[in-house]
């Protein structure tokens, strides 16, 4: 629709994981929010946050501060056995 914009607050419904829904809600206990106010700061943190890349291969690498901890190929083997 050209010329519509959305400004304010906006209704909606998140399906969250568990673990991830006790995180939100603790976050926002901890500093006396709502929920959707918990969630809008985390999400436009995390969408805000300068993420540095370079291309490996052909493919897109998030460089990781120096002294972060190392992504070896049996770590990721795991990690990937864990999602199925």
């Amino acid at each position: 629709m050209k010329g519509c914009h959305h400004a304010g607050k906006m209704r909606t419904t998140l399906n969250l994981d568990d673990d991830m829904f006790e995180r939100l809600r603790e976050y926002a206990e901890n500093r006396s929010v709502s929920l959707g106010k918990a969630a809008s700061e985390l999400v436009r943190k995390g969408l805000d946050a300068p993420v540095e890349t370079r291309r490996v291969n052909g493919f897109c690498a998030v460089v990781l501060p120096p002294g972060g901890p190392q992504v070896s190929t049996e770590r990721v083997r795991r990690l990937l056995e864990d999602e199925k």
